[in-house]
């Protein structure tokens, strides 16, 4: 069964910065209860880094998951839009079907999409 991949990395707006530390906390309480529930799904938060110092563009953290599906991928992005995600943070996302290495030269020998 293939695997997705979302790869996201996202550093804060101005926006943020200006919000009082109680909103903040609020809204971080927010992320953690939706985090809390992404395991029902199956997917899975395999690791986030912290990346400022040695980004392009100053981009803050990276996070790597895994999901059992395009949509529940769709579903994470739709629900941190709902609780204003893009409002205090500038954010980038990859997704990628997983695939085999021979899955992979088969497709680029004939020149073919996967």
């Amino acid at each position: 069964m293939a695997t997705y991949t979302l790869l996201e990395i996202w550093k804060p707006r101005p926006e943020w910065y200006a919000l009082p530390n109680a909103h903040k906390r609020k809204f971080i309480g927010k992320i953690r209860e939706t985090l809390g529930t992404l395991d029902q799904s199956g997917a899975k938060l395999l690791g986030l880094w912290r990346c400022r110092a040695t980004s392009e563009g100053g981009w803050d953290v990276m996070a790597y998951w895994q999901f059992p599906s395009f949509q529940a991928i769709e579903e994470l992005i739709d629900g941190n839009e709902k609780f204003g995600w893009n409002r205090y943070f500038d954010q980038k996302n990859m997704v990628g079907k997983s695939i085999t290495a021979e899955e992979w030269c088969s497709a680029s020998e004939i020149d073919t999409e996967l």
